[in-house]
This record gives C-alpha cells, sequence and structure tokens, in this order.
C-alpha cells in the first residue's frame, strides 16, 4: 500500500531503446559470458528489471538479469549466495557490469544458470492454484523448504517466495521444482503484498528493508495455502483492502477463507501465518511439524493485539484497533492535528483502551513533535509519531512515503536518480522521526544500530554546504551498495575508485565529454566509498582558485591509477593536459614554463598521471622557481628604489650633480693633459735621440 508518485519509475533498457528493432550483438560478461540482447525472457523478469537469454562458459543455458541505477542490488551477499549448493536455487555463474549496447551505457548483471521452465503461476491464478496437498508437500513444499534452510545456514533471507517465483524446473511431475532468483533488487522488491507480513506489506517496494527469516517463513505459510487453495476470495482486491483485511481478522483467517484444507496443513498455517513474530513458528518448529510431531505453543507474555471498548471516529470511518488507525492518521495530517488538540485522541486511549505503555508513547510523541512546534512539517510529524506511538512495529510513514527505516537508503537512491523531489526524504532525516521510531519499535532487524547510526550522520552532512557533503553525501552513506549517481556518469555504472578513472579513460574521446571531471556526487561517491583516495585533497578541490581544482584533481587521479596499479590512461592524460596551462602559468621563469609544456606535450599520450602531476608537484623545482622569483623581485625594487631617489634630487636640488660634474671635468681634464704631455715628452725625446744620432 503505497502512493503512485513514489512508485519506481521504468528506466530499463528497452524502455530506453528507441530502436528495438535494431539487431545487436552478444553483450559479453568478463571475456566468455554471452548475453543476447536480442532474445527477451519476459517470464523471468523482475519488476521492471529485464532478463534476456544467456550462454556460459562451455555452452551451459543460462539467462541474465540487467539492472537499473535506481534499484540497487543485493550484490553485498554475492558471495553467500554462490555458497549455497542445492539444485532448487538457481547457480550464480557470475555478475558485473557489461556495456549494454541497446541503450548504449553501462549496466550491472546477472547471470545464472537457466534450469527453471516455467513459473507455477504462467496463465493461472497464483492465489489459488488447486493442487493436491500429497503431491504440493512431496515435491514443492520439499524444494522450498531445502532452499530456506540452505539459505538459513548462509545467513540470508530470501524475500521472494511466492508461486509467480516458483519455476516447475522443465518438468510436468513438479519434483525438479526451483525457487527463483532474488539478487538482482532489493529484498522483496518483487513480493506481491498478499505475501509480506503486515508491515512489509505496508512499505514501498524499494523501502521494505532486509528480510529475516521469519519473513520467509510468513511468505512460505501463504504460498503453501495459495498452492491447495480452490476458490481465490482474494481476487480483485487491491493491495490496501489485502491488508486492512489482515489487520482486520487476521492473516491466518483472510488467507484461508472458506477453503477447506486438510487440518495438518491448517496446523501449519495457523504457525506460520501468525502476525505476531514472536509468536510465528522458526524454522526448526516447521522442521518438527514436518517430521510429524506436535510444536509446543509459544507464550512470550505479550497483551495480544489492542482493541477499544469503543470506536473513535476519523476520515468518516470509525476505528476500534489503534494499529488501524495508526495507518490512517499520516493520510491526512490535519485532521490528525486538530484531533489531537481537542483531546479526543487522547480519550479514547486513555477509556477505551487503557493500555498505560500506550499512553506513555503517546505523551513521548507529543513531546517529540513539539520540538519542531511552529514549523512547516509540525503536522506531519505530530501525524507520523503518533502513528508509530499507536503500532510501533508498523514502518515509518511520512507524507505519503511509508518505509521500513533498512529500506529507506534504497527510496533515497531511486529519488535521486529519476529525479524526483527529495525534500520528503530531507524532512525524514532531519526529523527526528527515525530516532523515536527506533526507540518506540518492539522488534529490531538485524542490523539497525548501523542504519540509525548513518542516518543520524546524514543530518551532520545536510548541515554542510561544501562539495562533497549534503544529500549527496547522504545517499552513498545510506545505501552502500548505490552506484554513482553523477550526472557526468550517466552512461557508466561505477562502483569503486577504478571504476571511475575507467569511465574518464571512455568518456576521454567522446565529443559531449563533461568540460570538469568531478562535481557534487562524484566527490561525495569517493569520500564514502574511498576516503582515503581523496580526502587529503579536499582543501584543493573545495578552494575558490581554479588552479587548486586542476591540481587536486589530478592529485586523485594519479592517486587512483597508482594504488590500484591500472594500465596507461591516454585518454585522461591528453584530456588532463589540455587543463594544465593555469598550472603552467603559475611558474615565474618564462624559459621554465616553455619547457615544462614541452615536457607535457611529450608524456600527455603516455597516460601515467603520476608523470604529469610531477611536472607541477616537485617540491625542488617550485622551491627553486620561486627562490628565483623572489631575488629578482628583490633586485627589481632596489634599483626602482634607485631610480627614485636619483629623479627625486634631480628635481628638487638645483645644485645636484655640479660637484660631482666639476670633479669629473677637472679628472677627464687632468687625463687629458697627462696624456699630451706623454705624447709630447714621448715625440721630444724621440726628436732628440734622432738629432744626437
Amino acid at each position: 500500500m503505497t502512493a503512485d508518485t513514489h512508485s519506481p519509475q521504468d528506466n530499463s533498457a528497452d524502455s530506453k531503446d528507441s530502436k528495438k528493432s535494431k539487431s545487436f550483438e552478444p553483450v559479453l560478461l568478463k571475456g566468455e559470458i554471452k548475453i543476447f540482447p536480442d532474445k527477451r525472457l519476459p517470464l523471468y523478469d523482475r519488476g521492471i528489471l529485464k532478463a534476456y537469454a544467456a550462454q556460459g562458459i562451455g555452452g551451459v543455458k543460462a539467462f541474465a538479469i540487467i539492472c537499473e541505477k535506481n534499484i540497487v542490488p543485493q550484490a553485498e551477499i554475492v558471495h553467500k549466495y554462490a555458497g549455497i549448493i542445492t539444485p532448487q536455487l538457481p547457480k550464480l555463474l557470475a555478475c558485473g557490469v557489461v556495456d549494454w549496447t541497446p541503450s548504449l551505457r553501462e549496466c550491472f548483471v546477472f547471470v545464472y544458470e537457466d534450469k527453471l521452465g516455467t513459473p507455477l503461476s504462467y496463465q493461472k491464478n497464483p492465489n489459488a492454484l488447486g493442487y493436491k496437498p500429497d503431491l504440493v508437500i512431496s515435491t514443492i513444499f520439499r524444494n522450498i523448504l531445502e532452499v530456506v534452510r540452505a539459505m538459513r545456514d548462509k545467513g540470508i533471507p530470501h524475500g521472494n517466495i511466492c508461486p509467480q517465483n516458483i519455476y516447475d524446473g522443465g518438468s510436468d511431475s513438479l519434483e525438479n521444482t526451483m525457487l527463483g532468483e532474488m539478487l538482482s533488487t532489493p529484498s522483496g522488491y518483487c513480493q506481491p503484498v498478499l505475501y509480506e507480513t503486515i508491515p512489509r506489506g505496508l512499505s514501498h517496494p524499494l523501502g521494505k528493508g532486509i528480510a529475516e527469516i521469519s519473513d520467509d517463513i510468513y511468505a512460505l505459510g501463504v504460498t503453501l495455502a495459495s498452492l491447495l487453495k480452490t476458490h481465490d476470495h482474494i481476487d480483485g482486491l487491491s493491495d490496501e483492502m489485502i491488508l486492512q483485511q489482515k489487520m482486520e481478522i487476521g492473516s491466518f483467517n483472510f488467507i484461508v477463507g472458506k477453503n477447506r484444507l486438510p487440518p495438518i496443513v491448517l496446523e501449519f498455517l495457523r504457525g506460520t501465518l501468525n502476525d505476531d513474530f514472536q509468536l510465528r513458528w522458526s524454522f526448526d518448529d516447521i522442521i518438527t511439524w514436518a517430521e510429524g510431531r506436535r510444536v509446543n505453543p509459544k507464550n512470550t507474555g505479550l497483551v495480544g493485539t489492542l482493541k477499544a471498548s469503543r470506536p473513535i471516529d476519523f476520515g468518516k470511518q470509525k476505528f476500534l484497533k489503534p494499529q488501524m488507525l495508526a495507518v490512517t492518521l499520516p493520510k491526512d495530517s490535519a485532521a490528525t492535528l486538530s484531533m489531537i488538540e481537542n483531546g479526543e485522541l487522547y480519550l479514547w486511549l486513555n477509556r477505551s483502551i487503557q493500555d498505560k505503555q500506550l499512553e506513555q508513547r503517546y505523551d513521548e510523541a507529543l513531546s517529540e513533535a513539539k520540538k519542531d512546534l511552529g514549523g512547516t512539517n509540525y503536522a506531519d510529524k505530530l501525524a507520523s509519531v503518533m502513528a508509530i506511538a499507536l503500532e510501533p512495529d508498523y514502518p515509518v510513514m511520512y507524507k505519503g512515503l511509508t518505509f521500513n527505516v533498512m529500506g529507506f537508503g534504497n527510496l533515497v537512491v531511486n529519488a535521486l536518480q529519476t529525479k524526483n523531489d527529495i525534500s520528503t526524504y530531507v524532512d525524514i532525516i532531519k526529523s527526528g522521526i527515525i530516532s523515536f521510531w527506533n526507540k518506540s519499535c518492539f522488534s529490531a532487524n538485524i542490523g539497525i544500530g548501523e542504519v540509525i547510526t548513518r542516518i543520524d550522520n546524514s543530518q551532520k552532512f545536510l548541515g554542510q554546504t561544501a562539495i562533497g557533503s549534503g544529500i549527496e553525501r547522504s545517499v552513498y552513506y545510506l545505501s552502500p551498495m548505490c552506484p554513482c549517481l553523477s550526472e557526468k556518469l550517466d552512461k557508466f555504472y561505477v562502483r569503486t575508485a577504478e571504476d571511475y578513472l575507467n569511465a574518464l579513460e571512455k568518456m576521454s574521446g567522446q565529443k559531449d565529454r563533461p568540460e570538469w571531471f568531478l562535481d557534487r556526487h562524484i566527490v561525495a561517491f569517493l569520500s564514502v566509498r574511498d576516503k582515503s583516495i581523496i580526502e587529503p585533497f579536499l582543501s584543493d578541490i573545495s578552494a575558490t582558485e581554479r588552479y587548486r581544482h586542476r591540481k587536486g584533481a589530478l592529485k586523485i587521479l594519479a592517486a587512483i591509477q597508482k594504488r590500484d596499479k591500472m594500465p596507461a590512461l591516454p585518454g585522461v592524460g591528453i584530456w588532463m593536459a589540455g587543463m594544465m596551462n593555469l598550472l603552467i602559468d603559475r611558474f615565474h621563469d618564462r624559459e621554465k614554463r616553455q619547457r615544462i609544456a614541452e615536457q607535457l606535450e611529450k608524456i600527455k599520450g603516455q597516460g601515467n598521471l603520476d608523470k604529469i602531476l610531477m611536472l607541477f608537484d616537485s617540491f625542488e623545482e617550485i622551491h627553486i622557481d620561486t627562490k628565483n622569483f623572489s631575488e629578482m623581485i628583490k633586485y627589481n625594487q632596489n634599483l626602482r628604489k634607485e631610480y627614485f631617489v636619483l629623479e627625486n634630487e634631480l628635481e628638487n636640488n638645483k645644485k645636484f650633480g655640479v660637484e660631482a660634474g666639476q670633479q669629473t671635468a677637472s679628472l677627464v681634464s687632468g687625463i687629458i693633459a697627462g696624456i699630451v704631455i706623454t705624447v709630447y715628452l714621448i715625440f721630444t725625446l724621440a726628436r732628440g735621440g734622432i738629432g744626437g744620432s
């Protein structure tokens, strides 16, 4: 039950490819696995993600799922999935980035061995397949249970157990039944609401967060019921109506309806479809049941679902259960504000429900909301925290957006990549609503503490304006597997610093390449994913002087190439060399500038960015140039000083130079007289000498 405005958009390769009739060559993954863009496999599609025929090493029949940037895959658990050895789950052959020719961009893909066959729900009603109980339990149920066991042992849930994702394995006997893949999308993204617990069903498809084993067990219960039922009383119901029925009469009663099922199956469904996750069967309980032994009932000491002695009116509806009212309050924040301010809600809780813990949460929610009293979002925040107070284990609901805190990062990714308004997400991060939810909820997913810390830190990023901060840094912090969302890298799937540099090399020869290497997204991405490679140079790329931007970017790119031992990048070298005039002009010596320009011209095509950097980052060269320049400045200043002194004397002292002139004239006259006398004496002596002879 989610607002249409928040639904993930179809940005798939098919929707972007305007030349659908064009024939494409096979796309290679890791140089060996072939993916055929001309051979669609729509039965294997995952929501808006498209499936294509593929061929593994040695001609193995395979299929590929092409991912989209706005839908973050579960790449972090690939290593665990690959370690699961069972024929009931598709074998992962490879995953990685390919150049997807139909849309002229890079895409992340998953390639699996194809032994799936046809979905059980193909051309059938998935909610009432009408199989015989013995057949289901001995084939389909047995195989799916094996998958759940294998995944539980690896510490990962599946999150998409339903007839639409169960395949016949290519056999009519159902002996080879298989469960489909789940890595290509966030947990539960493709799971129909019917097969989700109430909290997960309420959440946005991208915002359900990581499923847990108890969620898979619930889905297994609904799946078994759907496989056996012959009457579908759910047909035609919207997601909202399905959730409402689950909340009103409970999942077990709603799922089973009037269908007549064997007592042993009903026992299983009562255990697995319990809406209280603490009372729901565990996997060990299921094994106990499968072995024909009795499952001991659980007693947690918790009070069951609260129900009022009289209803409360809200939005032309009457509510007896706080949990159902909780879902409705955020839909009309103005009416919620009025009902709280006139005391109607408190009186209903105090007189008709009389639960001390609930009343305490009401007071805490009121105190939390009043922190923003007078703000433009006060009513929306009040409705949101009051919904949490009424039902702490439900997802966060704010301005039409409903999500599990574990899935919040995926929603921010989707909003940024699809260019949707992000103000709601910014409000949520700043509001403190998530911290209140964390304090109030009874259940908590594994890893929730880390997510809460990330969201709290994101508040700090939003308060910073420097490049690499803001919502851009928050998104990579909240979604660790998200690729870089920079518009400069729109045609590339960049997950690492090395990917970024390779993308620049590919862009270097394009006519429409960007003017500059960095933007807020790229700096934020590197700051979160590879802090050590960019942090030393943040002051340079944040400075107001353009020459520092150039040098800072060159340092970053050179550091990435050197650390990751990347091959030559001639395109980036030539591209970067064209931007070095500002750094060349920083040298004072004209001959040095000319020499550096000539050296740059020689080495730019070699693709060694560290060599280029050394032209501008040699401390000795810079020191000598600066020292010589300082000495020349000092010499010039002395000359100018002497010039002004002489000019001043000439203008203000009429006798200036007269005495010096007289002395000079006397000296010159003396020298001339001496020369004359000397010549005369020589001449006289010469004549006397001649006469004497």
